[in-house]
């Protein structure tokens, strides 16, 4: 195989895999995983729900999303204005209210007839209706669980592109180890082979002497099986790869996320890229 062309098609497959976890970074969002699926009750005295509010402030929208709560709840009252800072969690126990809010998260709508508004979203317990004696059990943990941080997502990230899923749970310096690792060692498998193959032109020449072609094959033997070994290192580290980014616990305060985008110029020229942020 002609050493140039292994090049260009291994840039058309670095290419298109960086393509195909660009669309598969667009599936995994950030917003919190409660925000998709309700977590799990652990009594029958009371049952989760999620209530969302909208206002031209955030305080406007908390007191949107707590009337949503409350009507969930069977009550009706009259609330007073709700700042930005008010502590939310705390409204239930000052009306006496059989609800108890465990996550909030606030985002902005950016496209339609409400845009520029805020936007409050609660996980809130809601008392069954009848009970007197509400068990609210343990404080749910996992308020600030992403979408980004879930296995799945993680799995299909470092499947693509190696320690991606551990950079995606804040696991940098694995992340990067990982990738520089099976860069390193698919490239110098790659390195291996085409020499071999070189050495393999060598020994099918013609007029070739028998010294040359004996010293070519030794080391086309050599070359071919170092390209095996090596391969055979990066398939195994790429198995353990998948492996850690599917079953690490994730860091879920400080640190730094990656995710795939799409990059355009002036020119409306696109191409794949990597965004970074930072959370401190």
């Amino acid at each position: 195989m002609d050493g140039k062309l292994l090049k260009v098609n291994m840039k058309k497959g670095l290419l298109a895999i960086l393509l195909v976890v660009v669309s598969v970074g667009a599936w995994a969002q950030n917003e919190p995983e409660w925000m998709y699926k309700l977590p799990k009750a652990e009594n029958y005295t009371y049952e989760f729900k999620k209530v969302s509010g909208t206002g031209y402030t955030i305080g406007e929208a908390k007191k949107e999303a707590f009337k949503q709560a409350i009507g969930e709840a069977g009550y009706s009252i009259t609330l007073p204005v709700i700042s930005d800072n008010t502590d939310i969690t705390l409204l239930p126990q000052t009306y006496n209210i059989p609800i108890k809010i465990e996550c909030d998260y606030t985002t902005m709508v950016k496209k339609g007839a409400e845009k520029g508004k805020y936007v409050v979203w609660l996980l809130c317990k809601v008392a069954v209706r009848g009970n007197i004696n509400v068990d609210w059990g343990r404080k749910y943990a996992n308020c600030n669980v992403t979408q980004e941080f879930k296995n799945g997502n993680a799995l299909l990230k470092s499947m693509f592109i190696p320690g991606l899923g551990q950079i995606g749970k804040r696991h940098v310096g694995e992340g990067l180890l990982t990738l520089a690792g099976e860069v390193a060692l698919v490239g110098a498998g790659a390195y291996c082979y085409v020499e071999a193959q070189n050495k393999l032109d060598v020994m099918k020449s013609e007029g070739v002497s028998y010294a040359d072609y004996n010293d070519a094959h030794t080391t086309y033997n050599r070359l071919r099986d170092a390209s095996y070994v090596i391969w055979g290192a990066a398939a195994g580290l790429y198995v353990f790869n998948l492996f850690r980014a599917y079953t690490m616990q994730p860091k879920y305060k400080d640190g730094i996320s990656f995710k795939p985008v799409i990059l355009q110029d002036e020119k409306a020229k696109v191409a794949p890229g990597v965004a970074m942020r930072v959370r401190f």
